[in-house]
């Protein structure tokens, strides 16, 4: 589903990625790798489709927010990944403060 020039950025953080491979092998390394836990809420962002990420410290913990990432598609593709991962972000999309 990526764009074979998809970005991936992280405001405030100054990391970016460019292109299929570079943001696979990020997604890899660092979130499906490091991170313990997952859970996710999908919303929208500016008529965008977005998904609201939550991190535990294991499957049984709380989730606390993480970023409000926002997809843009083009076509049938993901073009661009913005994950803003500031936590007061989540109260202006009315989101619950853990899950």
């Amino acid at each position: 589903m990526l764009a074979e020039d998809v970005t991936w950025t992280m405001p405030p953080l100054p990391h970016w990625y460019r292109g299929r491979a570079a943001v696979l092998d990020f997604a890899v390394q660092v979130p499906m790798t490091r991170c313990p836990s997952w859970r996710y809420l999908v919303t929208t962002a500016n008529t965008q489709p977005a998904v609201a990420f939550y991190l535990g410290e294991h499957a049984d913990a709380p989730h606390l927010p993480f970023s409000i990432t926002v997809l843009t598609v083009v076509a049938d593709r993901i073009a661009a990944i913005d994950a803003f991962t500031d936590p007061a972000h989540f109260a202006y999309f009315g989101l619950p403060d853990r899950l």
